[in-house]
């Protein structure tokens, strides 16, 4: 005899519907490079189970999604290399808290000079060929004396030559 109720049996989607969801908010991931829970032990002292307790302490953020599909940001690692430099300094963990809860991204960034792209107006790219280029960095005129600036352009030259040079011995031995 059937239950009243429980007209669907054991499968409770047999009807072909599902129950309605829902509606919520992803969370924002930060733009930027992302990183494994491997990267960030290759890049810091520290193993998996430390990066853990960290986040349990609060120290750093909650991972970017969970399980081995889980990433880190930029903020995470820049975190844990100040971590690692106070903890070298012999500051206990909490002190370790409150310095790095008045920090931004941009201050750790600024602590560790780090540049997150190249200056293009710095570099200077010469096309060697369609497979080839040399990107050279354009120095102040303060970098190098003119004696010196004149002499490192006489060996780019050279250097230039001999690329296109050797690349059009390969390009005809290809061919031929």
């Amino acid at each position: 005899m059937e239950q009243s109720g429980s007209s669907r049996g054991s499968d409770p989607f047999a009807d072909g519907m599902l129950p309605p969801g829902r509606l919520a908010a992803l969370p924002a991931v930060p733009s930027g490079p992302r990183y494994s829970m491997a990267d960030l032990e290759a890049e810091t002292p520290f193993n998996s189970r430390t990066i853990r307790f960290y986040i349990a302490q609060g120290l750093i953020a909650s991972a970017h999604g969970r399980g081995p599909t889980a990433t880190y940001d930029e903020d995470h690692l820049l975190r844990l290399r100040l971590i690692a430099e106070l903890k070298a300094q012999y500051l206990p963990l909490e002190q370790i808290g409150e310095r790095l809860n008045t920090l931004t991204t941009d201050d750790l960034v600024a602590h560790f000079a780090i540049q997150r792209a190249p200056n293009e107006q710095q570099w200077r790219r010469i096309l060697v060929h369609p497979d080839l280029e040399l990107h050279v960095r354009d120095r102040p005129a303060e970098g190098l004396g003119s004696r010196d600036a004149a002499r490192f352009e006489h060996v780019l030259d050279q250097i230039t030559q001999h690329a296109r040079l050797a690349l059009q011995h390969y390009e005809r031995d290809r061919i031929g």
